[in-house]
């Protein structure tokens, strides 16, 4: 019998690409390197405890050159022949390896009575495990098929693992032999349950893969609200990298396959292959605009802008390429990402970028576990009970650290409206000082002053009456402007004018092309408006949404619905996104104008636009209407 480390340093050269080195390595073993002797091990189902590993139990045999049938495994129950190999780790991996493997174990039962076991491979995403259960003699029992190949629901037993029940009769001693054919990871972790104890075992395992999904849930579902609200990239790039994170943990543990599309052979044979580089797309586009790369470190930006791409050249790829080289390449991908987004997390925090550091401690996190779990994919590291979990955790932690960095920058950037705020205040008391003490001798000074003050209250006034996204102005100002505009024709007896338009279907077009072209379109919607305005007093606004107003002094319904048309028309003929110019919108638009009253508040004209604007969207949209009277579309 060889000594233990010599199958730990054979399992690690089966993982090394072939070539000269690893034919020198085999040529320093002595003796066949993968021949085994039946020890005669059984494992007796009637005294075991409520479970037990059996990966030290089994014997394997690989097909590299040779082929076996279930027929020559029978036959060699007696003869001998075959080099079966004694397994010792606690748990068997492979790494990838595409060839065909059988595995065997011995079983008896020494009790009185028939018992029936359960069989667990805690591996979901293998490509086809056949079972056979055979007598002493040599006669077939009992065979069954699972695998990912299969439809969970005819698989001999619906759970997210692959579970193969079966039965010993009392005093029997039994052969189970397994056929294993997988594209991927080759890892073959076998327990023996008692039924009682699988389901009790289950139903705590379920709760802790319901609070982990939960937590992901929550955490993605928060930031895409905050987002809605603060229009701050990262923050959807962190939801979709929460959510893509969640649907690759329930993938490697089968929960999608038995849930989601089991039906559907091609998605789950080829789920990881799709999932895994878009979890790396969005957590290296979160990466980019949490840590501010573009400004900072803009040749930093366009490796990672590149990286992204190759990711999604890899979910593209998926149809056409073969699983098992693609699942080799994004494994081998994981690693690097999360090991560069350490560096790069360092050298912003090192440049005093303070979010930066949970932003690192998050990748450490992540980047321990998914190193743990590539590395015993490609057959370095034995699969453990403790290290099955050890993803599961990693992504909490992170996805967790992750959220206290979006909250720390969120403070850091309120910190520093709050320290312009101050700085203002103490440029107007310093101002005000200067004054004082040399208003009689330094009126140039007091003079220069007064205009960096007036600077500063400006571009703090800008910035609280722009509309961030689209550049023009914002609803308070729109409000002010409307309620000046309004006093104004009150006292001199004139007409004011005011449109509202509204962008048609711009839901469905936020869904079909995603909010990044949807945001295109607001600017390119706004810009065209504000374009089409010839005179100063006009003035253009966000009214919120999709929505926008046009204040329109000293002018009638007819001219304003002239405007109004102008607007529509150019916005129909419009390229809103350059490089696409296929994609096109409309709008609706309602115009109302009025000589304001003394006991009328300016509310009045919006309610009279709004309800215009409700009959040109009832009109079938990309129309002008008025209320009372009929508008040219």
């Amino acid at each position: 019998m060889r000594p233990k480390f010599f199958w730990e340093i054979a399992g690690l050269i089966r993982c090394l690409p072939p070539g000269p080195l690893l034919i020198w390595l085999l040529l320093l073993v002595p003796g066949p390197a993968w021949a085994g002797v039946d020890t005669g091990r059984m494992v007796d189902v009637a005294s075991m405890s409520e479970h037990m590993n059996l990966s030290a139990d089994l014997d394997y045999v690989e097909q590299s050159q040779r082929v076996f049938t279930l027929e020559d495994l029978l036959a060699d129950q007696q003869a001998g022949d075959i080099p079966w190999v004694q397994n010792r780790p606690q748990s068997l991996g492979f790494g990838f390896d595409t060839n065909t493997f059988w595995f065997r174990l011995r079983v008896t039962n020494s009790a009185a009575l028939p018992l029936a076991r359960l069989l667990e491979i805690g591996n979901p995403v293998l490509d086809e495990v056949l079972f056979y259960q055979v007598s002493a003699s040599g006669e077939i029992l009992n065979t069954a098929r699972t695998g990912d190949q299969n439809p969970a629901a005819d698989r001999p037993f619906f759970h997210h693992n692959l579970v193969l029940p079966f039965t010993v009769p009392a005093g029997a001693t039994q052969f189970l032999y397994f056929r294993v054919t997988t594209g991927g990871s080759l890892e073959f972790p076998l327990t023996l349950w008692k039924p009682d104890a699988f389901q009790d075992r289950d139903q705590a395992k379920l709760l802790f893969f319901g609070a982990l999904f939960g937590i992901l849930v929550v955490m993605g579902l928060y930031n895409f609200f905050v987002y809605t609200l603060f229009q701050d990239r990262s923050m959807v790039y962190y939801s979709a990298f929460s959510l893509s994170l969640l649907m690759f943990l329930a993938t490697i543990h089968g929960f999608t396959a038995q849930y989601l599309w089991s039906e559907l052979t091609w998605v789950r044979e080829n789920a990881l292959v799709l999932i895994i580089p878009m979890t790396l797309f969005f957590s290296l586009m979160f990466s980019r605009h949490f840590l501010q790369l573009q400004r900072s470190h803009p040749r930093l930006d366009q490796l990672i802008l590149g990286l992204a791409g190759l990711c999604i050249l890899l979910v593209m790829a998926a149809p056409f390429a073969g699983y098992p080289g693609l699942i080799r390449l994004n494994a081998a991908m994981v690693i690097p990402i999360c090991l560069g987004g350490i560096v790069v997390g360092l050298m912003r925090w090192y440049n005093g970028y303070q979010p930066a550091r949970y932003f690192v401690i998050a990748w450490g996190a992540f980047l321990a576990a998914v190193t743990f779990y590539a590395l015993s994919k490609f057959g370095l590291f034995a699969r453990t009970g403790a290290s099955d979990y050890l993803v599961q955790i990693g992504a909490v932690v992170e996805a967790v650290l992750f959220a206290f960095a979006l909250a720390d920058r969120m403070n850091s950037q309120r910190k520093a409206f709050q320290d312009a705020q101050a700085n203002a205040l103490y440029l107007q008391r310093a101002a005000n000082e200067r004054l004082e003490a040399r208003v009689a001798e330094r009126t140039g000074e007091v003079e220069q002053a007064m205009a960096e003050l007036e600077t500063v209250n400006q571009q703090l006034q800008a910035l609280t009456m722009q509309d961030g996204l689209t550049g023009i102005r914002n609803r308070r100002y729109f409000n002010e402007r409307l309620e000046a505009e309004w006093q104004r024709a009150l006292r001199n007896r004139d007409t004011i004018a005011l449109l509202l338009i509204d962008i048609d279907f711009f839901k469905d077009f936020n869904d079909r092309y995603g909010h990044l072209l949807g945001d295109e379109c607001l600017r390119a919607v706004a810009h065209l408006i504000a374009a089409t305005l010839t005179r100063p007093s006009d003035a253009v606004a966000r009214y919120g949404g999709e929505e926008f107003a046009v204040v329109l002094p000293e002018t009638d319904l007819e001219g304003a619905v002239h405007v109004a048309e102008n607007i529509r028309l150019a916005v129909e003929q419009a390229t809103l996104v350059a490089e696409n110019p296929s994609l096109q919108v409309t709008v609706s638009i309602g115009a109302a104008a009025r000589v304001p009253q003394a006991d009328e508040p300016a509310q009045t004209l919006v309610a009279v636009a709004d309800q215009a604007l409700y009959v040109a969207k009832s009109a079938g949209r990309n129309c002008t209407r008025v209320v009372g009277a009929e508008a040219p579309r």
